[in-house]
């Protein structure tokens, strides 16, 4: 199997926070699409910060996209020049006011937002242990509450579907396999 090849390229839309492309590819076998579209977003973390209680860490917020208020683990971009567990701990700080120690902090890895035409990719970090500390420091355009869930309040939330984040669900799945097992 080989990849496309990529013939041209011209951004739709070239804003900070989203790209939008209209591609022309040639496929192995010759054919040429002329109009395939790709998104960029910046990159991002998504933080599984749990207490030393086992509690974890999780925000409510509005999502436009939806047009709901969504239970959701704290997220946030990765500033230029940051680490994802370097970002890790500045969000979790500053959406939650919970800090952790920096030897608690596990990368679990980064995966693609969509892999068909996305090209953002989200960072996994898992931080055990973490305490409140101070306050919040939201960005202008955050209107954050947090909670604490235990494991299992967690997953109702996933089976009842008030948990229904696709990506933050693959991503405690993936805590699941590396490290649930064994705590």
């Amino acid at each position: 199997m080989k990849p496309w090849k990529l013939l041209d390229s011209e951004y739709l839309v070239n804003a900070p926070w989203l790209k939008v492309a209209k591609e022309t590819c040639e496929l192995p076998n010759g054919k040429v699409i002329d109009d395939f579209y790709t998104l960029w977003q910046p990159d991002w973390v998504l933080i599984l910060a749990r207490t030393a209680e086992g509690k974890w860490v999780m925000t409510e917020q509005y999502r436009h996209g939806t047009g709901q208020i969504a239970l959701e683990f704290p997220a946030g971009i990765i500033d230029k020049g940051e680490s994802p567990e370097q970002a890790a701990i500045r969000e979790l700080q500053e959406e939650v006011a919970f800090r952790g120690s920096a030897d608690k902090v596990r990368y679990l890895g980064k995966f693609p937002v969509n892999p068909d035409r996305h090209r953002g990719k989200f960072h996994v970090v898992f931080i055990d242990g973490v305490e409140k500390n101070g306050s919040t420091h939201f960005d202008s355009t955050e209107d954050i509450e947090n909670l604490l869930l235990s494991d299992e309040e967690l997953q109702k939330k996933m089976a009842d579907g008030s948990f229904n984040h696709p990506l933050q669900i693959a991503g405690y799945f993936k805590w699941r396999l590396t490290y649930g097992r064994k705590q």
